[in-house]
């Protein structure tokens, strides 16, 4: 089979207009060193960043926030762990159980004290691993409530920066609530499909999960009825989020315990927990905390905490799927600019016949490797099982591979041929390795786009599942015919206005008026609608003829899929080898957990799809 790059890796991979894979104006790679924490009973993902230079005796433990806004602000937590390594400090970033990169499902029992467990086992591990005489956990919202509550039983944490974090979870509860109740207004289930029921006192927040029991659990938390033991041998600084102060019972509790507590603004909070692509970066709430970090010393105080365990690590988790048993381990690729990571599953016992097959997946946007609502977490585990190894993959800039992700915040900064080069390397890395020299490749958005784009460069991929595809081609701006049509509908909904001071907000307007510009008869002609240009169809029939099985998976108002209906194609195989699903929900990233049971079926039906097609050709071939 034929590659665009070969089947070294890395020729013709290099930096993308701004969007290079290295860190930072000055190009400085930082290592980092993923780690697999052996606990019971979800193995915990980890990733350690060492000071390159000089080393303090103090590490640091980041507790991310719940959910989406760990999504969000997953970027700044990378920087935010290298800033303090850059400061000599080692930093540890994790996922709680059942969340991220870790082993479980926020459904199983007991999750508050297994996430509170898992900020122990993080410290004691830090202790040892990164030569510390103490540690401080910096945790926001709910990681800052577990620093709290792992601290009074006892941790091995000595100091706290809590940032966002209420006396009391009822008040996290509530806050969830408030954002399930808007989600659920946005996304509301149709009557006529059929899922399973939320189980009793669950919460859902955009697609993320808080079990009944969970739930109830972090209801029930008061921090001020919590002592920390030898308060006064420990230091905390308290931050408020943004321009609001520090909960003052809080702050009058740990005063009252005879702690050493430091009371101080939180800014840039609420700019961190942004979407992905336009969340930004706090550099300033970075140095309040590494100053008063420094102000500490390196570890002269002793403080009575409980003795530091032995917490197991690996380089690689072993975890059983239903029949089957696989194994994660992270992934690497070294080009010019900086590395690009992911983390590989492997089928150790298949739960059925092996394909000729890897997986690889795709950013959903800028959303990190694990997919909106840990989707690609969940999918590359249950084909693994199946047999086919699959990769979840961070392009540059984006989840925990090198490069600025300030790029990203204009959205044509997804949509460039260039990036199929890091896909095609990785590619040749998974060849390289002894797998399967077949692919299959999905993605959501920009992910779809890198998908499709990448079947056209290599004949290895054999087939696609493009989620909520936006565009086919690299053109920069939208058909002005496309924007129109939006408008009108817009107009005619009563929310035009509200939807173009959104516009204006992300630069999406900009783009609008450049369009417009360029073809204003299109946007002014009611019956003018966008087409499918020759080259697409051309590039649909050399796929076709290749055999690639191509699943367009679509939700409601997405503009392709007006497309194809303008267009008088089929919506069932516009084109020939390709199959168009629906789903019947407006949600861009079909967040709701009853919307994605439906995708997670589209997906093994598209790799079914691509296994298939794998086999045609090896069939013609011999």
């Amino acid at each position: 089979m034929s590659s665009t790059n070969g089947k070294n890796g890395n020729q013709g991979v290099s930096a993308i207009n701004g969007v290079s894979a290295s860190n930072g104006p000055a190009g400085a790679t930082r290592p980092q060193q993923p780690v697999y924490l052996q606990l019971e009973p979800d193995p915990v993902f980890a990733v350690l960043h060492a000071p390159s230079g000089a080393h303090r005796r103090v590490g640091v433990v980041l507790c991310a926030p719940f959910g989406w806004e760990e999504i969000c602000a997953h970027r700044s937590f990378l920087r935010w762990a290298e800033a303090f390594a850059d400061a000599g400090f080692p930093a540890l970033r994790f996922d709680l159980p059942g969340s991220g990169e870790s082993a479980g499902s926020p459904r199983d029992p007991q999750r508050l004290d297994t996430w509170t467990k898992a900020v122990d086992a993080a410290a004691s591990w830090l202790k040892s691993a990164g030569d510390c005489d103490r540690v401080v956990a910096v945790g926001v919202g709910l990681g800052g409530m577990l620093a709290y509550l792992a601290v009074t039983e006892g941790a091995a944490v000595d100091d706290l920066v809590l940032w966002s974090v209420p006396a009391k979870g009822d008040a996290i509860v509530r806050e969830l609530r408030a954002m399930a109740r808007l989600a659920a207004d946005q996304a509301e289930r149709p009557a006529e499909l059929e899922s399973p029921a939320p189980e009793a006192g669950e919460l859902e927040v955009w697609g993320f999960l808080l079990s009944g029991e969970t739930a109830t659990a972090l209801k029930s938390v008061d921090l001020t009825e919590r002592e920390i033991p030898g308060a006064p041998g420990r230091r905390v600084l308290l931050m408020g989020r943004d321009q609001s102060a520090p909960d003052p019972r809080l702050l009058a509790h740990l005063e009252q315990s005879g702690a050493s507590v430091t009371s101080s603004p939180g800014p840039g909070y609420e700019p961190m927990v942004r979407q992905p692509k336009i969340a930004e970066v706090p550099y300033k709430t970075f140095g309040i905390v590494t100053s008063w970090l420094k102000a500490s010393g390196d570890g002269e105080q002793s403080v009575p905490v409980k003795p530091t365990h032995h917490v197991l690590s690996a380089d690689h988790m072993d975890i059983d799927v239903h029949d089957a048993s696989i194994r994660e381990s992270p992934f690497e690729l070294d080009t010019p600019g900086g590395t690009v990571r992911g983390v590989l599953v492997e089928p150790l016992r298949a739960g059925g016949e092996s394909a000729p097959l890897c997986g690889v997946l795709l950013n959903s946007g800028a959303v990190r490797r694990v997919g909106m609502n840990r989707i690609w977490v969940e999918t590359s585990r249950r084909w693994a099982a199946r047999g086919v190894p699959t990769l979840r993959l961070d392009l540059p800039g984006l989840g925990d591979s090198d490069g600025d992700e300030r790029a990203y915040a204009h959205p044509d900064a997804f949509y460039r041929t260039e990036f199929v080069a890091f896909v095609v390397a990785a590619l040749d890395a998974l060849e390289a390795r002894g797998l399967p020299g077949g692919f299959v490749l999905s993605g959501l958005c920009a992910g779809a786009y890198w998908s499709f784009q990448t079947a056209l460069a290599d004949e290895r991929v054999h087939g696609t599942v493009m989620l909520n595809l936006y565009r086919f081609s690299t053109a920069s701006e939208l058909d002005a015919g496309r924007i129109g049509r939006r408008a009108r509908q817009l107009h005619r909904s009563g929310v035009l206005w509200s939807t173009m001071r959104d516009a204006v907000a992300d630069g999406t307007i900009t783009r609008m008026l450049r369009a417009i510009a360029r073809n204003p008869q299109k946007l002014l002609n009611r019956e003018a609608e966008p087409e499918m240009s020759s080259a697409l169809h051309a590039e649909m029939a050399q796929l076709g003829e290749r055999g690639v099985a191509r699943t367009l998976l679509m939700s409601l108002g997405e503009p392709i899929a007006q497309d194809i209906i303008d267009a008088g194609l089929d919506e069932t195989e516009p084109w020939p080898g390709v199959t168009f699903e629906r789903i019947p929900i407006r949600d861009h990233g079909f967040r709701p957990v009853w919307a994605q049971q439906f995708v997670n079926d589209a997906l093994d039906r598209g790799l079914d799809r691509a296994i298939s097609a794998a086999g045609e050709r090896l069939a013609a071939a011999s």
